[in-house]
């Protein structure tokens, strides 16, 4: 019976005017950052002409070839980016990297231990690096950084930012709607029109997950139709072009994640994993809005929820409370905030390798938990 309504909970849905409008507005707006992105598609284009002469690899070769190449200000350009060029990870300790991280953000105590064997284990995944020549790769030289960084630092984010402010408010509208339009006392005082509460569950996770899907599809379609990237989605993200930035205080070190991937592989694991976190946080609003009865309230609890992590986490980084700091990051506003370092070492934000991940599934595996207990609370509570 269940499976049978979520089909009209899903045009319920699409009935609302405000979902179609979302989607619209964040469409266009996604279109207008692309086409205001400011990157040099002459360059990329030229060097995607030369590389089918020259070769991706960063070689005496490499240099060889490009110098015979015709004369202009974009292969003077791309010499100059290429002249002075090694294979970086060759004797890269990240056991030294892991002691400029602890140095740099004056981190202490058990944490600091916690981050040093972090970066040991970090050590096979340089030496791979290192024999691919990994850090040689071309990509796009001196333009891979902002492209690199647009893609799945400002693109990619603004996506997922859109998709998760859809999820959570469709999350809190899917638990309150019969509320909203009086039905309330109609449907659930009976028990098995409380269970209608899961096909509307199931049915605005449908809908949160396909704008996602969509809107992803359309963006990145978009972007490579603006700017033709080409074999640039092939590159690796250890490109020596491309690093890892640490804010506020300016820290660069190489990008390293904890497999080899190209910028494709990276950014697919990256729509993945935003797609478990859109889960969780649609799930997360669900059942607020369960536990408030009211869609303004559930809003109310959300947003309160919100600014406390997020003012708690400014007074731990203050005082530098690092045990707590690292007790922080496994909560999914934290996840969403450092979304850029995802699969990489993370710096202070990790203490044990693919935290991101592992935190994730932990926090899924907590909601389910906190559904059960939802409907057990749900199965008995009073209807006003």
């Amino acid at each position: 019976m269940l499976l049978r309504i979520i089909p009209f909970e899903i045009r319920k849905l699409f009935e609302q005017p405000m979902i179609l409008i979302f989607f619209i507005v964040s469409l266009l707006l996604n279109t207008i950052y692309i086409a205001t992105a400011g990157l040099d598609q002459p360059y990329l284009n030229y060097i995607q002409e030369t590389e089918v002469k020259t070769g991706t690899l960063i070689t005496s070769e490499f240099r060889e070839k490009l110098s015979n190449q015709s004369a202009s200000k974009k292969q003077q350009r791309l010499l100059t980016e290429t002249a002075e060029l090694e294979n970086v990870f060759q004797h890269y300790s990240t056991e030294a990297m892991g002691q400029e991280m602890i140095d740099f953000f004056e981190i202490q105590g058990s944490v600091a231990k916690k981050m040093e064997r972090k970066y040991e284990k970090l050590t096979p995944v340089v030496h791979e690096l290192a024999e691919e020549q990994a850090a040689l790769e071309l990509g796009a030289a001196g333009e891979t950084m902002g492209v690199f960084t647009f893609i799945r630092n400002q693109l990619f984010r603004l996506i997922l930012g859109e998709s998760l402010i859809f999820a959570l408010l469709l999350g809190l509208y899917g638990s309150t709607s019969e509320r909203l339009t009086k039905t309330d006392v109609l449907v659930m005082t009976s028990k098995t029109g409380r269970k209608t509460q899961v096909s509307k569950y199931v049915a605005s996770l449908i809908l949160a997950l396909l704008f996602y899907v969509v809107m992803v599809m359309l963006t990145f379609g978009i972007f490579n139709h603006a700017h033709h990237t080409g074999t640039l989605w092939k590159t690796s993200v250890s490109t020596q072009f491309h690093l890892n930035v640490y804010f506020p205080q300016l820290l660069e070190i190489p990008f390293i994640p904890w497999e080899p991937m190209t910028l494709l592989n990276y950014t697919i694991l990256s729509i993945v994993l935003g797609g478990l976190l859109i889960i969780l946080c649609h799930g997360f609003n669900f059942l607020v809005g369960l536990w408030t009865d009211h869609l303004f309230r559930g809003f109310i609890v959300f947003i309160v929820i919100y600014v406390v992590l997020l003012g708690l986490e400014q007074i731990i980084n203050q005082l530098g409370w690092w045990n707590m700091h690292s007790l922080l990051m496994w909560h999914p506003i934290s996840l969403w905030k450092i979304q850029g370092y995802w699969f990489t070492e993370m710096g202070p934000y990790a203490t044990i390798p693919w935290q991101e991940s592992i935190a994730m599934v932990v926090n899924i595996f907590l909601l389910s938990i906190g559904g059960i207990l939802t409907s057990k609370f749900y199965s008995t509570k009073e209807v006003k």
